[in-house]
């Protein structure tokens, strides 16, 4: 039998909201909080413990949600579920979950595929790379530089999931230079000052790819420390492509040159 919230002076409903709100609260108790069917199967799917279910049974439906989930399910009225979502297309159900770590490896095979995210801080845009490395199949994304906490609530939406199932690791610049280089992975980095064209280098062995803040681009770290500087070829009058876009484009043409057989 599932427990029931009505009221919004509820303990458990005000710290959900906290959780929502405060990505320093997330970061000390490790967890997080899910809205919407898709992304808690995601979550589910790829080895996220979901701690607790909150549902509003005017929209799911209670024995449907017991018979997935295996968590605490606690029941909540319109007033309480309106207070505690942030979309208003979502089925009912909101989850707290734990945060996963993730180990720094990649798989043994040719075409390792590695992104690394250098001070890329808006959460929509962090999101839609990770939707563009799903359906490009990297096999490891690298924040360096970290300016947004990778489990706010925008992260999570504009991601539409992905981010459960991609493996993603906070590291240092140092860090993960030395496992790039002790993997045998090239680097290359998207710049202004590139000298090639993403289409002239020839992605057929392992790589990562590095991909700059909104603002200032990459670091003067990977400026120095890539292989190769490379570039989107610009026909307009601007030069640059927002960072989600220019990530995509890359993996994809990553992907076309070895026949999207990685």
């Amino acid at each position: 039998m599932s427990k029931r919230i009505t009221s919004l002076d509820n303990k458990e409903i005000k710290n959900i909201i906290r959780l929502t709100n405060k990505s320093r609260l997330r970061n000390e108790s490790k967890l997080f909080v899910v809205e919407g069917l898709r992304e808690l199967r995601m979550a589910k799917s790829n080895g996220f413990n979901i701690k607790k279910l909150f549902c509003n049974t005017n929209i799911a439906n209670l024995e449907s949600v017991q018979s997935e989930f295996k968590s605490e399910i606690i029941e909540v009225n319109n007033e309480v579920y309106s207070k505690i979502s942030f979309r208003n297309t979502t089925e009912g159900l909101v989850g707290v979950l734990e945060q996963k770590d993730e180990k720094i490896e990649l798989l043994s095979k040719k075409n390792n595929l590695v992104i690394i995210l250098d001070g890329v801080e808006k959460p929509g845009n962090i999101g839609a790379i990770l939707r563009s490395c799903d359906a490009a199949k990297v096999d490891l994304i690298i924040i360096n530089n970290q300016k947004c906490d990778l489990y706010n609530p925008n992260v999570i939406r504009s991601s539409l999931g992905t981010i459960f199932s991609q493996k993603i690791i906070i590291d240092n610049y140092e860090s993960t230079y030395n496992f790039l280089k002790k993997n045998n992975l090239n680097v290359y980095a998207t710049s202004l000052n590139g000298k090639k064209n993403i289409d002239k280098i020839n992605y057929n062995k392992s790589c990562a790819v590095v991909v700059g803040s909104e603002n200032l681009g990459i670091s003067k770290f990977w400026d120095t420390k890539s292989d190769e500087l490379i570039k989107i070829p610009m026909l307009g009058s601007i030069d640059s492509l927002n960072v989600s876009v220019s990530t995509a484009i890359v993996l994809y043409e990553i992907n076309r040159q070895n026949n999207f057989n990685r």
